[in-house]
């Protein structure tokens, strides 16, 4: 099922949302992007409300947000990261899996993305961008992933919601302000896509 010009939602326990698809998101970017279409089925998971209410920006390079995702058997495998920027800059993005501590662990996969300086990133645009993932085929489930978002350059943010939907964390490395994993009350605007398995 397919709508245009927004999500619809059902909101599942600890104000999870999930989606059949998403119509009108509009990605802008180098490397893989492009917007969600009908086919195959797909799933999208997402915290919070969804809307745009604040920026999410990083004080450092050390500074990193984060993201838990629980998987389920039915839900299918992670294909790929939509995500609203809110400015220009390069970012890390990363995906851990679950320690045994119950927090990121080893990373299984990280890639660099440039937010394009020449786009309209504010929160009537509505643009999305898109990463795709290459080595989640094998996660089993159930389990919980872990997504990070980085600054590597510039001054890059990400749009967040206001909505607490105690999926998203922070911490620092930086050796002289070190902060361990805390939860955060906001819910970043980013989205895991998920496809049935082969």
């Amino acid at each position: 099922m397919r709508f245009a010009g927004h999500c619809k939602l059902g909101l599942l326990s600890r104000q999870v949302a999930l989606a059949a698809c998403v119509g009108a998101l509009v990605s802008s970017c180098a490397g893989s992007a492009g917007t969600p279409n009908s086919s195959p089925p797909r799933v999208l998971l997402l915290y919070g409300d969804g809307r745009p209410d604040a920026e999410l920006s990083f004080a450092d390079s050390a500074y990193e947000a984060l993201i838990r995702f629980d998987l389920q058997p039915e839900q299918g495998v992670p294909k790929r990261l939509w995500y609203r920027p809110a400015a220009a800059g390069t970012l890390q993005i990363s995906v851990y899996e679950n320690s045994a501590l119950d927090g990121p662990g080893a990373v299984i996969e990280q890639h660099e993305r440039v937010v394009a300086s020449d786009v309209d990133w504010t929160a009537p645009s509505g643009r999305w961008l898109v990463q795709e993932f290459t080595s989640l085929e094998q996660v089993s489930k159930p389990t919980t992933i872990w997504v990070g978002l980085k600054k590597l350059a510039e001054m890059p943010a990400v749009w967040c919601s206001d909505k607490d939907a105690s999926h998203y964390y922070m911490r620092s490395s930086d050796p002289q302000r070190y902060v361990a994993l805390v939860p955060v009350r906001r819910s970043p605007l980013v989205q895991l896509e998920l496809l049935p398995e082969e």
